[in-house]
């Protein structure tokens, strides 16, 4: 009962080694990398609502061929307020994003029709039209200042991992001069933008599982295999030991 249990321990293991050695060393991309400039980027940014102390540090944006605008709001990180989750979390959040925790959320901006994309509750996607009237449009529903100057989309925090809307929300401040600049190439790279674009840190989290199951079943085989063998025996590394010398020797003369 007790060599199950260590087989058991042995394999738990490797699987938690291959799964965060393959969580840090894996998604950095440039993949997905947006070169182009869009002259709308200023005349559309959107307004930031959030808590007191939990301002973003900045925005990040991109834009496609097609003149579409990506802008990435960037914080320092995400806070559920308890210590070990918080502590757990953050670990977890820099074997994903290769030591870097930054939250990084996203409002889309289509200057050719006035919609807006963006998730709100649970990851929801939300697509909505700014009105001429400053209003916006979504799900049917109108929303009421909306904007300001009918490009400028009021967005606003609602969770604590900051999930966006575009309804109002008690207790939210403005955010005044958020800096802003254009997202190049390195900062798309260091901050796992491909990865971040592509899945969810949950997707993520299961995709690496099977893969780092894939690798414990392997190399365990493989293991397996080779001490069936006697490759693992000490009389096997010594006999190695001795050709290693021989061949040596016969190259010195």
């Amino acid at each position: 009962m007790a060599k199950k249990r260590w087989i058991a321990l042995w394999l738990f293991a490797n699987f938690i080694i291959f799964w965060c050695v393959g969580l840090y060393t894996s998604g950095y991309s440039p993949e997905g990398y947006l070169p182009w400039e869009s002259a709308k980027i200023q005349e559309y940014t959107p307004i930031i609502y959030t808590s007191s102390g939990d301002e973003p540090y900045g925005i990040l944006s991109m834009a496609d061929i097609k003149g579409n605008i990506y802008y990435y709001i960037v914080w320092e990180d995400e806070y559920f307020h308890n210590m070990i989750i918080d502590r757990l979390y953050r670990f977890f959040r820099s074997l994903v994003y290769g030591g870097n925790t930054y939250d990084i959320e996203v409002v889309k901006i289509y200057p050719d029709n006035n919609s807006i994309y963006l998730q709100t509750y649970e990851h929801t996607d939300v697509w909505a039209t700014m009105q001429p009237d400053g209003s916006c449009l979504w799900n049917g529903h109108t929303i009421p200042d909306c904007t300001e100057k009918g490009t400028h989309v009021k967005v606003y925090v609602v969770t604590w991992n900051h999930m966006l809307s575009l309804t109002p929300k008690n207790g939210t401040i403005r955010v005044g001069n958020l800096p802003m600049r254009h997202m190049t190439v390195d900062d798309y790279v260091s901050l796992g933008m491909f990865r971040r674009t592509q899945e969810t840190i949950g997707g993520v989290a299961i995709n690496s599982m099977l893969i780092s199951a894939l690798f414990t079943v392997a190399f365990n085989v493989v293991l397996y295999v080779s001490w069936r063998k006697g490759y693992l025996s000490w009389d096997y590394y010594r006999y190695m030991k001795n050709e290693f010398r021989k061949m040596v020797n016969r190259e010195k003369k």
